[in-house]
């Protein structure tokens, strides 16, 4: 009997073992085992901002969110300067980013998704009224204001930095800022991201500024390789995408 009990005892550990098992596999909702992942931010109006009631907000967190948990990660979300990032990236304590590297050196600590989450532009803004310039040349000897702390292209900065051009570079320290310097003539155009130009444009009550678009790079997330599990976070960012976009979710962070 004492055997038949033990061996009854036994069948049910083997199936509650297994029911177990197939639970932790079921769905991104299991996150015990899953590292907390470190999100950074910067400040898109639109896009991630902080809300009336001072919660982080916009599409793009929209957007995170639905990926990481589709990928089973908790995770917290910080905005931070452009410049905490990259040192976060640098030394692991920011895992993960959505942007786009432009910086050399840092394929040897971060890594990106094969996924694209969408294409950002950065244009080049004259003031209504005036003639487009013709890029790079129209820029030679003018004022050219750029954003403080803000990624730009190796490829764009070495042609605004070019001393052939003699390019008169200021920095805007904020979006409505550099709008505003534009418009009083403090520099005769703006190199900026659309999607930061655009609802500054619109919470200003005017028509769009006059712009030619100068590049378009991919937005990827940037995965920090000090994190101790960088592959593992960005194959499931990948399988996660891949599992929403056969949902019909649509991932392009520009089109929502």
């Amino acid at each position: 009997m004492k055997g038949m009990i033990g061996g009854v005892a036994m069948l049910m550990a083997c199936w509650l073992n297994s029911a177990g098992a197939d639970e932790a596999d079921s769905g991104p909702a299991i996150t015990d085992s899953r590292p907390v992942v470190e999100v950074a931010l910067m400040d898109f109006p639109g896009y991630s901002e902080f809300d009336a009631s001072g919660q982080i907000a916009g599409k793009t967190v929209q957007l995170i969110t639905r990926l990481l948990e589709q990928a089973g990660y908790p995770f917290r979300m910080r905005i931070m300067p452009a410049a905490r990032i990259w040192r976060g990236l640098e030394d692991g304590s920011v895992d993960l980013w959505p942007g786009t590297v432009t910086r050399p050196g840092w394929e040897f600590f971060t890594l990106q998704t094969d996924r694209q989450l969408g294409l950002v532009s950065i244009h080049l803004y004259h003031r209504p009224g005036e003639p487009a310039p013709v890029w790079p040349e129209g820029l030679r000897g003018k004022k050219l204001i750029l954003m403080m702390n803000h990624i730009y292209t190796q490829d764009v900065l070495g042609t605004v930095e070019d001393p052939a051009l003699g390019v008169e570079l200021h920095r805007g320290s904020s979006h409505a800022g550099a709008v505003n310097m534009l418009l009083r003539g403090r520099g005769d155009y703006l190199l900026h991201y659309r999607t930061q130009v655009e609802p500054v444009v619109v919470e200003m009550g005017m028509e769009p500024l006059p712009s030619q678009r100068i590049i378009q790079v991919p937005m990827r997330f940037v995965v920090s390789q000090r994190s101790g599990f960088a592959e593992q976070l960005k194959a499931d960012l990948d399988r996660a995408y891949d599992e929403l976009a056969m949902q019909g979710v649509e991932l392009n962070v520009t089109r929502q």
